[in-house]
């Protein structure tokens, strides 16, 4: 008998990671889109006006310095960026995980809310399709995401004006002006961000290795949801060198659905085993618990 229960719970623990191996599809998110991206370094002054059409698509890159799966993910995210199709923004949740600065409770919030409470690595592309995990549906994640990018935002001959003056070593004002028939979704409601994005920084303490990150998301800025305005930014201090970024983004905010809800204790993600230590943390629980059965039986 002891050793019947011990085995089941070998088991049992077994097929839980035998299913983390499944890739998961990439699914609609019922948000509205997120769009945009254009941008200047803090320091220079810059009057910029572009279709949204042909901006870059834009690509949230749910991370964390001690997730080793997501280094396939930005290594794949990287090489459609560097082929002008996507901007790339990182943004490193649960700050407490690790030392790296590079998260914030308002980043987490921010994919919480749209995307649900999910574990790194997550991808959205135009706020309107994600994809959970690091496994491939396709021959490859480049291909994955390429396929993602192909989910057209319906925007016609819209156009966005977007300008930046610095005005002190830690202030900048930003003018925004979004020409655009949002009539395709009627029940959104804008939402006009400045992301403050630092190019690169250093980190060696993180457990997947990377060393240097890039894209990283360091500030959101609400500004509120006219789609003209002027507005005064504070500019965090960069983790290291000066290489900050401030970028004019809009969102369309649907009301809440099933989708954007936190997801339930049974649908959890293959992508659990990014958390440090877990698959010791379960061997050892599994062989505690298997070895208290068998004592009290």
């Amino acid at each position: 008998m002891r050793k019947v229960l011990a085995f089941s719970l070998v088991c049992f623990v077994v097929m839980m990671s035998a299913s983390t191996s499944v890739a998961k599809p990439a699914v609609e998110t019922s948000n509205g889109p997120v769009f945009g991206g254009q941008h200047t370094d803090v320091n220079n002054q810059s009057n910029q006006t572009a279709k949204i059409s042909l901006l870059p698509a834009v690509a949230e890159d749910f991370t964390a310095t001690w997730c080793t799966n997501c280094v396939k993910v930005e290594h794949a995210l990287d090489e459609l960026e560097v082929e002008g199709l996507l901007q790339k923004y990182e943004f490193h949740v649960n700050p407490d995980l690790d030392e790296s600065g590079f998260g914030s409770e308002d980043i987490t919030q921010h994919l919480d809310l749209r995307y649900g409470a999910e574990s790194p690595p997550l991808v959205a592309i135009n706020g309107t399709i994600k994809k959970h995990g690091s496994l491939p549906e396709s021959d490859s994640l480049v291909n994955d995401y390429r396929d993602m990018m192909q989910n057209p935002l319906d925007f016609g001959e819209a156009s966005s004006s977007f300008i930046w003056a610095p005005s002190t070593e830690n202030m900048g004002v930003i003018t925004w002006n979004l020409d655009a028939d949002l009539s395709a979704y009627p029940e959104a409601i804008l939402s006009v961000n400045a992301w403050i994005v630092e190019q690169s920084a250093e980190f060696d303490g993180g457990s997947n290795g990377q060393g240097t990150y890039f894209d990283l998301v360091r500030q959101i800025t609400d500004l509120g949801s006219n789609p003209q305005g002027t507005a005064n930014i504070t500019i965090p201090t960069p983790h290291d060198g000066d290489d900050l970024e401030v970028h004019l983004v809009y969102l369309l905010n649907m009301p809440i659905a099933e989708d954007n809800m936190p997801i339930g204790d049974d649908e959890a993600d293959e992508e659990t085993k990014s958390v440090p230590g877990f698959g010791v943390m379960i061997t050892l629980l599994a062989g505690f618990s298997a070895a208290l059965v068998a004592r009290r039986i």
